[in-house]
Order: structure tokens, then C-alpha cells, then sequence
């Protein structure tokens, strides 16, 4: 259904307007629910967000809040977009098609499958709305357009479901659609096949199970670890490259490695000049260990994930601390190091927590001060006062 200009109009007036308190009003049109007009002001308010793009395009049908929820973001979608290239293109699983247009849009030919006939038929008008031309739509599920069709695709994108029957699923063999099961058809339909999966994934589990896995990224943005990505390809590789990635407004970071060589061993040393936090996406990726050793700094502890040195790392991959002094913990000693009792708390291998710490000695949180308290490999516990590098 395609909103008359006036509706559009009222829309946009509105919304900014609690959509929640709007639906309790009567609809001034006498032909649109007010239930479809408080789902367009929630569009547009979750999409400045998420999908800035399309405030562009005010005809743009926003569907339920659940697909809303479930699409990539802007900014995750167009890093994938850089990942792949060729000239046919299919999603898998295209719910409210944010992925299939921004990935799908430099490919000459596109093909989205979504089986929910509704979401299908909303995306297929916003997919006109867009000009995005090329893409020819599938209503069906992922299942059935393999069994059905008989085409060849340079790439393959698919992000199945994380949550069966109300349920969290993480293991590799749980998701809908199984894409273990799959793995045959999939590499029948096509070339490249690239597959989001949850960022709490067991990465292991998928290169032991899905086999020829070439590559793997590790996406968060600002530090919050969003999804994991693994390309197929039918050749072997006895190991995928690994990439731990974060978007930031201003750059994007990545650092990558070899799968199997990943775990390095790396020295141990007490507290030096400056404390070094890898980032989210190294954590998840297990290549904080690799990142450190190849810029020259040491562990604190296998436990503590934090690093050390007398020279500034400008090129490392996470935040960067100066260590103004070491104390123990207790509140004459906070007083004296911080006098105004405030600080941000981070705790690595210690018996508490930032929270337990900031009420037992009554610390208020933030600050441009930094209190990190950890465990060396020597058993010390360690409380270091620290200013922000980088």
C-alpha cells in the first residue's frame, strides 16, 4: 500500500512525536489506520539510527519493529557491500532487504528470497522506491527457491535465524535455516557464499563443521561486537584468514591473521609505562595475543587481558593507557590519588568488580580519570590511577 502525499506529510510532522502516545489518538484519515501510522514514525525513529539513508526516501514502508530489529545496520551493510564483487547476486534470507540492496545494488542482476508474504510484498514496493531495478523477488523460503532453482550466482548471502521457538541458539546446527544441512546446495547456487552469523558464535565450531571456510571478520562498532562473517569458497584452504574489524565515525580498524596461528606465546612482565585494552572484536577473535607480540608488548598475566610497555604502540588495535602511579586499594590512598573520588572503574582478573568497588570505597564513575585494577602473573593485585591515550 502506497501512503498518500498528506499522510507522508503528517508523518513527518510527527515524528518526533512519541508513537506510543499517537496511537492512543483517533487516525485524522479516514482510509489509514492509526496503527500504520505510528509503525512509520517508529521506522523513521529507529532508522535515523540505524539506517539514515532511508529518511531519504519518505515513501519508504517501514515494516514490523521485529524486522526492524533483526536487519543489519547502514554501517555494517556497507562494509559487506566492499567484501564482494561480480555480477549476480542473491540473499538468502532477505528480510526487510536492508543487506540485499546495499550489497546488491553494484551488481548488474539480484535475486531476494523471503518467505513471510507480507514482508516480501512491503520490500518489494520500498525496492521500487529505491530504483533498485535489478533485483527480482523470491516468496518462498530459503529451502525451497534451492530446490527450485537451477541459476548459478558469483555471491551468495545468507543470515539465518537466531532465535527458534522464543529461543537463543548458538550452535552452528541450530539456526533456520540449517545451513549445515545446506552446505551442498549452497555451494551449488553459488561461487562466494558470505553468511552472518551471531557475534556469540563459536568460531571454531564453524570452520570445524562448514569446512572451506576462507575468511572470517570479526565486526563491532565502537567497540560493541555486532556480527560474525564467514566467506565460503569451493577450494580448499587449510586456514581462513581471521580479521578482527571495528567502524568508527572517523576509521575503520582492522587487524588480521592466519585462523590456525592465531594463539601465539607471548612474555609476561608487571606493569610498565603504559597499559594497553584490546579491543572487543581482538577479544572475540582470540588475536590479542598475535596483535601485542607484533608490536612489541608484553602480558600481564594469560588471565588478563591487558597489556604492557615503556614505549607508546600509536598503532595499537584498542585503548591505550599512561599509568600516573600504583597504589593499594584503599581509601586513604584513592583520596590521595583521586581527589575528587571519581573515576572510571575497569577491572581485568580482580576479585571485584567496577561496581563493588565504586560502593565500597564510595567512588562516583566517569571522569577523566581511569582506576584499573588487575591480577600480573605473579599473583599481585595491581591498582594503577591512568589518564586516556588514545
Amino acid at each position: 500500500m502506497k501512503l498518500p502525499q498528506e499522510v507522508i506529510d503528517y508523518i513527518q510532522i510527527n515524528e518526533y512525536a512519541d508513537p506510543y502516545a499517537l496511537a492512543l489518538k483517533k487516525s485524522p484519515f479516514s482510509d489509514v489506520d492509526m496503527k500504520v501510522i505510528t509503525r512509520q514514525i517508529m521506522g523513521r525513529k529507529i532508522a535515523r539510527v540505524k539506517f539514515p539513508f532511508l529518511l531519504e526516501t519518505p515513501q519508504y514502508l517501514y515494516p514490523k519493529k521485529e524486522s526492524l530489529e533483526q536487519a543489519s545496520s547502514e554501517q555494517t551493510a556497507q562494509f559487506k557491500s566492499k567484501l564482494i564483487e561480480g555480477k549476480s547476486f542473491i540473499d538468502l534470507t532477505g528480510g526487510m532487504g536492508i543487506d540485499t540492496y546495499l550489497l546488491g545494488k553494484n551488481f548488474q542482476s539480484c535475486m531476494y528470497v523471503e518467505p513471510n508474504t507480507d514482508l516480501h510484498s512491503t520490500t518489494k514496493m520500498n525496492f521500487a522506491e529505491l530504483g533498485f531495478d535489478q533485483c527480482d523477488t523470491f516468496n518462498g523460503t530459503c529451502e525451497a527457491y534451492l530446490d527450485w532453482n537451477s541459476k548459478k550466482y558469483d555471491w551468495a548471502y545468507i543470515d539465518p535465524s537466531r532465535r527458534i521457538d522464543g529461543t537463543r541458539k548458538t550452535s552452528i546446527a541450530n539456526y533456520e535455516p540449517n545451513i549445515v544441512s545446506l552446505k551442498q546446495k549452497l555451494n551449488e547456487v553459488a561461487d562466494n557464499i558470505l553468511i552472518k552469523l551471531s557475534p556469540m558464535q563459536d568460531i571454531s565450531e564453524c570452520v570445524n563443521v562448514l569446512e572451506n571456510v576462507h575468511q572470517i571478520w570479526v565486526i563491532s562498532v565502537k567497540n560493541d561486537v555486532k556480527e560474525l562473517l564467514l566467506h565460503l569458497k569451493n577450494e580448499y584452504r587449510s586456514s581462513p584468514l581471521i580479521s578482527a574489524v571495528d567502524l568508527c565515525d572517523r576509521e575503520e580498524l582492522e587487524f588480521s591473521h592466519w585462523f590456525n596461528e592465531r594463539i601465539c606465546e607471548i612474555d609476561f612482565s608487571t606493569p610498565k609505562k603504559y597499559l594497553y585494552q584490546p579491543a572487543a572484536a581482538l577479544i572475540k577473535s582470540q588475536l590479542q595475543d598475535r596483535h601485542a607480540e607484533q608490536l612489541g608488548l608484553e602480558k600481564l598475566h594469560s588471565n588478563t587481558q591487558l597489556f604492557t610497555s615503556d614505549k607508546y604502540a600509536d598503532k595499537y588495535f584498542g585503548k591505550v593507557f599512561l599509568i600516573k602511579e600504583n597504589i593499594k586499594l584503599n581509601k586513604k590512598n584513592l583520596k590521595k590519588a583521586l581527589p575528587q573520588m571519581k573515576a572510571n572503574i575497569v577491572t581485568k582478573n580482580f576479585p571485584l568488580n567496577p561496581t563493588q568497588i565504586a560502593q565500597r570505597y564510595k567512588l562516583k564513575e566517569g571522569g577523566k580519570e581511569f582506576l584499573i585494577a588487575y591480577t600480573d602473573f605473579e599473583g599481585n593485585k595491581w591498582i594503577s590511577i591512568c589518564n586516556r591515550v588514545n
